[in-house]
């Protein structure tokens, strides 16, 4: 299986709502809280572009910033 990874960051709604949806359609996925990650929060920004979370990359490529649900 090739790896999710959720970029999330503490207390965030969007963040909690991906992982639910992901969890409840029963995709495995890593969380990397980019509250507690300052390498991690530097890479969201600078290699995927992102200003916000959560930011869901699948096989390497980001599939969703800012997760509104659906995904």
């Amino acid at each position: 299986m090739d790896e999710v990874i959720i970029y999330t960051k503490t207390g965030c709604p969007y963040c909690r709502k991906a992982m639910e949806d992901y969890r409840a359609k029963n995709i495995q996925f890593k969380e990397v809280n980019t509250s507690e990650d300052a390498d991690a929060r530097r890479l969201v920004k600078e290699k995927y572009g992102a200003g916000k979370v959560p930011v869901i990359v699948e096989k390497g490529k980001v599939v969703s910033i800012g997760y509104q649900g659906g995904g």
